[in-house]
């Protein structure tokens, strides 16, 4: 405890100077010595009282602890009245679009350009840190008071429940490839919350997740998923209706709607499920005073592509029908289509309340080295980074570049990569909606949920996030966009919208593969 303590100390004192990419070093330095604490309190549960408390306070301390810090920067440098700092973050805003040009270029042209593209990391990392230690407003701002675990606790109705999932690595006298998952159960008026431990971890990762991605692909026929990712999580709340979810490792990759109980209903029909990116979001959620914002949107579809992708027009469908929809509500609708529906016009937004975007979306697990191109970057530079291994495909986009050193002049190659996305102004956007296949996936860190698009909204300052998970078929998208947008406009409840489209898309769409591709994270 002592050195958990001190750490956290170390947090508040040294991140506030640090650069991202020193702030993640640090962590992945300090991060095991959490995973030391999770493994001893998985053993001593039974010893001692107050372990699963202080396993609940510690974890909601770290959780999404980079991405947290690095939008606390940008909230705070935006929010300053030093036009000095603004005008300099908007210059490091300029060089990171500078970086993500380059890394489309070869290393061939890179030398015949004369472009040193670790000088420019370099050169990006510094001023980051410039900007971070010379905003005083952060340094001092940045230690916050230590939530508690009875805070959320006593935040809770007596319908609802919250479940927070750990990755757990295994330790014995050091690391090892074990993995087991601790699931803390909070509800209203408990001493403490429950732990329940699932001790395969290895498995739930490989074995149980092709079997589920398998079942959602052919029958639904998701009960052995149930029994193995839920089946001993469902006693602790079988009596709840309202469930808050933070997930962790594989279960950021699977949508529990989608499980099948052992009576043959899904978990829809038995929980309202609200994801949440660390539990102690809830305080926010719960004391938030509504404030009124512009009712004003950007609608993205039907892109024209130059070569290679099917074109989608049911997205020409789903994002007219939208604008009819929102401007009936009263909202300023801003619509692109074809060849207006491009990186640029997305990377000129400025905080609107609803982005929705619909085309083609990818990530790629993994690309080998060469000389070719993924997606508008050269395979090589994507091959280190995530972020330049997801995005979305735009108008003017061109399969060929796979395969081909691409010439990118401008910042508009057609494909708008996680990196790029990161610099997005979405400061005020409440809802951005990624209608396209595979808009949530990337490379899960644990405890940092998922390095790809999803990340890339948030870190650019959207509060609610709606993507999807697998490949979604264009008809189903369609219709679940336009349910989702009628019932919000009548309700302006985000989730209960969302969860009664799915429902509503059920009717007609049996199999959970065309209903529960959509997960939404937020509230």
């Amino acid at each position: 405890k002592n050195v958990m303590d001190k750490t956290l100390d170390f947090i508040n004192r040294y991140f506030p100077p640090m650069s991202e990419a020193e702030k993640t070093r640090f962590w992945d330095v300090t991060e095991p010595r959490f995973q030391r604490f999770y493994n001893f309190a998985i053993e001593s549960r039974g010893q001692i009282k107050t372990v699963t408390q202080e396993l609940f306070d510690y974890r909601i301390a770290t959780k999404a602890l980079l991405l947290n810090a690095t939008s606390k920067v940008r909230d705070i440098i935006l929010q300053s009245n030093n036009a000095e700092l603004k005008n300099d973050y908007q210059a490091w805003l300029d060089m990171k679009e500078d970086l993500a040009r380059t890394y489309a270029f070869s290393k061939k042209k890179q030398r015949d350009q004369n472009i040193d593209l670790p000088e420019l990391e370099r050169k990006a990392n510094a001023m980051e840190k410039s900007l971070s230690s010379r905003s005083s407003d952060f340094s001092n701002g940045y230690a916050t008071e230590k939530i508690r675990y009875n805070q959320i606790r006593d935040l809770l109705s007596e319908s609802e429940a919250v479940v927070d999932i750990i990755r757990v690595r295994g330790f014995q006298q050091d690391f090892n490839n074990d993995v087991r998952y601790a699931v803390l159960i909070l509800k209203k008026g408990m001493e403490s919350p429950t732990l329940v431990v699932l001790e395969n971890g290895m498995a739930l990762e490989t074995d149980d997740f092709k079997h589920y991605r398998a079942a959602i692909k052919h029958d639904g026929s998701t009960e052995g998923s149930y029994r193995s990712f839920w089946g001993s999580v469902e006693p602790e709340v079988q009596d709840k209706k309202m469930i808050y979810v933070s997930p962790d490792g594989v279960f950021n990759q699977l949508n529990l709607n989608t499980l099948k109980i052992p009576s043959g209903d899904f978990l829809i029909h038995v929980h309202d499920f609200a994801l949440l990116g660390n539990s102690k979001d809830l305080i926010g959620i719960k004391t938030a005073v509504v404030k009124a914002t512009p009712n004003n949107s950007f609608l993205l579809g039907f892109p024209h592509y130059k070569e290679g992708f099917d074109e989608l027009p049911g997205t020409k469908l789903e994002v007219e029908g939208i604008s009819k929809i929102l401007k009936t509500a009263g909202y300023q609708v801003t619509m692109v289509e074809q060849n207006e529906a491009t990186e640029k016009e997305i990377k000129t937004l400025h905080g609107p309340k609803l982005v929705h975007i619909s085309t083609h979306g990818y990530f790629l697990p993994d690309t080998e080295n060469g000389s070719g191109s993924v997606f508008g970057v050269n395979s090589e530079n994507a091959s280190h980074n995530p972020l330049l291994r997801s995005g979305l495909v735009l108008a003017g986009a061109s399969a060929s570049s796979r395969g081909a050193d691409m010439d990118v002049g401008s910042n508009d190659d057609g494909f708008l990569t996680a990196f790029e996305a990161m610099n997005l102004n979405l400061e005020g956007t409440h809802l951005v909606i990624l209608s396209a296949c595979e808009t949530g996936l990337g490379d899960v860190k644990s405890g940092e949920g998922v390095y790809g698009l999803q990340r890339a909204f948030f870190v650019a300052g959207a509060k609610v996030l709606i993507m999807s998970l697998w490949a979604v078929d264009d008809a189903a998208t369609q219709e679940l966009m336009t349910n989702f947008y009628t019932n919000w406009t009548r309700t302006g409840d985000l989730q209960k919208s969302f969860k009664l489209a799915q429902v509503q898309l059920m009717t007609k769409y049996k199999e959970p593969q065309y209903w529960g591709a959509f997960v939404m994270i937020g509230m």
